[in-house]
């Protein structure tokens, strides 16, 4: 069993990963991409390569994404099991929502009805 304090750590660090439009879209950029050198993916960016190094290691801690280093090349790619604690915890609150959307409509559409009846 995984301790709560833990999980709750991860999703935190991935929650705060993913709050920089940047690093969204250094995710983006490596979701259509596969893998790619770090050099790479910084030419997408309007900031130093050491700015984009910054957002690539706050990703990195999140365990968002993951590097491979083959000789002096340093690839990274998405790290999708990361991204699956954020996604359960979003999954929920989707489910959560859009079942008391749901009884709102009904109820809103039942008072619509009851209103037609008293006129």
């Amino acid at each position: 069993m995984v301790d709560k304090n833990i999980e709750t750590a991860r999703l935190d660090r991935a929650f705060a990963a993913l709050s920089d439009p940047s690093r969204r879209e250094i995710i983006g950029l490596l979701r259509e991409a596969g893998d790619l050198k770090v050099t790479d993916l910084a030419q997408a960016f309007s900031m130093s390569l050491n700015g984009v190094s910054k957002h690539i290691k706050v990703l990195e801690r999140a365990g968002l994404i993951v590097r491979r280093i083959d000789g002096r090349e340093h690839w990274l790619r998405v790290d999708w099991t990361g991204l699956q604690g954020a996604y359960e915890w979003l999954h929920f609150y989707r489910q959560f929502w859009s079942t008391r959307l749901d009884a709102l409509i009904d109820y809103v559409q039942e008072q619509k009805e009851k209103d037609g009846e008293d006129s």
